[in-house]
């Protein structure tokens, strides 16, 4: 949704927030007046009280600071803003986490500031009536946005215009958004090179990221023609933006909303823009933002403050982890392998040993198998590596053969969060874009280690780091952060 159909909502639901609130308030008022003749709630102790106790300040403070918490925990979260979107009881957990935030608030009210004046009961009237007509209402609203849709016919659909991998982030990204509402299709946009060796029309693919392809580039009016078309996304590069420049403007003489989704490349991996803006002047920008003094000098004070307390708390585990290895698996307790660093700088990753002690040489004994290795990435599917002990194999699928790279993140060679360090030989996946890549420090966790792991590889894979090298923030960092922590529990991706 554009932005600023998206502020217009956003009001328009505070202000149902606001009332409903109101409504809820009113209502625990009542219920709590009424309280001793009530069946079965009656049966809740209860103090004296009357409703003129309700216009005390404690009671406007307690009800201020929840009803802000709670209003700030709807509107953070897209599906309580967006109530038509994503299934009901996903819009149950939306409402729920918005009541904890209320309880949450008033309770530190309540007790902090020792409102001792507020009747529990009237909270208690309070936030569960305000829970189930919050919730009444947006399902209500769903009810309503989803007939209105039927009797339109429905969403309109919504079309990409590009290739690669782009072209299936996008076209993915907004069939997640939709979740089944209104068609999703793309527009294959073959380069003029792949155009004049098929003698005009290259061939194009039946699907991209799992989204159907609908035609070609060049097919745009007649797309329009046979489909109700909502909006236009053209996603690309530079070149390819250029190329395309016709179907922008078809799109717009037929009355539609086109709209540019530049990337850094357009091939098989690429990096997204950020708005940014130079004095009043709004502008899109790529690659690697100006350097940040404050916002490095945060990140750094991050790593080393959460390094040092992990190395202290994790001692414990190191230490069991050591033992393990001395009695079941003996040999070096680390590997130190050589990865790239910020700048290129060559370092020594540290990782608990977790292949045989002789792995190298029964790799290398091995042609077959070792042109396997050179072929996946430097890697072996976990089922057909014969040089991981079986010790080593649950390090690897509980991620704790990863534990010493706290003490690279001390030394400097590396942040929490980052693109994956890589051995030299994989900076060409990331070509032409290898000195970019090379501008951060490599992490112990990012965007590619929650996302899979293992299991998501190259081109996926660069076009993930580069974009988070293009977009990260402090709070992004912090996000990527708490999302490893289910990611090595669930064991996705790791081996």
């Amino acid at each position: 949704m554009f932005r600023e159909g998206a502020r217009s909502r956003r009001a328009l639901l505070m202000g149902f927030d606001v009332a409903t609130l109101a409504v809820s308030f009113a209502l625990a008022l009542a219920l709590r007046a009424a309280h001793e003749a009530l069946p079965l709630l009656s049966a809740l102790p209860s103090t004296d009280w009357e409703p003129t106790d309700a216009l005390g300040r404690d009671y406007a403070a307690a009800l201020g600071v929840a009803a802000l918490a709670w209003a700030w925990a709807l509107r953070r979260d897209d599906a309580g803003r967006r109530p038509e979107r994503g299934r009901a009881i996903r819009l149950l957990w939306v409402h729920a986490r918005g009541l904890f935030w209320a309880l949450a608030a008033a309770s530190v009210a309540v007790f902090a500031v020792k409102l001792v004046d507020v009747s529990r009961l009237f909270f208690l009237y309070f936030f569960a009536g305000g829970a189930a007509l919050l919730l009444l209402r947006d399902l209500g609203l769903r009810a309503l946005i989803r007939r209105a849709e039927r009797q339109t016919g429905g969403a309109g659909a919504l079309l990409v215009v590009g290739r690669g991998q782009p072209a299936a982030w996008l076209a993915q990204t907004l069939v997640d958004a939709r979740d089944g509402r209104g068609e999703v299709g793309v527009l294959w946009a073959s380069d003029a090179a792949e155009a004049a060796a098929a003698g005009g029309r290259a061939e194009m693919p039946a699907r991209v990221g799992g989204v159907e392809v609908w035609g070609a580039a060049a097919d745009v009016s007649d797309v329009l023609d046979a489909r109700e078309v909502e909006e236009v996304f053209v996603v690309g590069g530079p070149t390819e933006l250029a190329h395309l420049a016709p179907v922008l403007q078809t799109v717009v003489e037929r009355g539609r909303i086109v709209s540019l989704v530049a990337t850094l490349s357009g091939g098989q991996h690429g990096m997204n823009g950020r708005a940014t803006a130079w004095g009043d002047v709004p502008m899109l920008s790529f690659g690697k933002m100006p350097e940040d003094v404050v916002g490095d000098f945060a990140k750094r004070a991050v790593d080393v403050a959460l390094a040092a307390a992990g190395v202290i708390a994790l001692a414990p585990l190191f230490a069991a982890v050591a033992i393990a290895m001395k009695l079941l698996d003996p040999g070096p307790l680390i590997f130190a392998h050589e990865r790239l660093g910020l700048g290129g700088q060559r370092f020594r990753l540290w990782k608990f040993r977790s292949m045989r002690v002789d792995a190298e040489r029964m790799l290398k004994a091995d042609p077959a198998l070792y042109q396997r290795y050179l072929d996946n990435d430097f890697k072996l599917p976990e089922d057909e590596d014969p040089r991981i002990s079986p010790l080593g194999r649950f390090l690897r699928k509980s991620s704790l053969d990863e534990l010493p790279q706290l003490f690279n993140v001390l030394r400097g060679e590396m942040s929490l969060v980052g693109p994956r360090p890589i051995v030299p030989a994989e900076l060409k996946h990331y070509e032409p874009y290898g000195d970019l890549f090379l501008s951060v420090r490599p992490g112990v966790t990012g965007h590619w280690q929650v996302s899979g792991r293992s299991d998501v590889r190259y081109p996926e894979r660069a076009f993930m780091d580069l974009d988070y090298i293009g977009n990260h923030t402090l709070g992004t960092d912090l996000r990527i952060l708490a999302m490893t922590v289910p990611a090595v529990l669930l064991r996705r991706g790791a081996h």
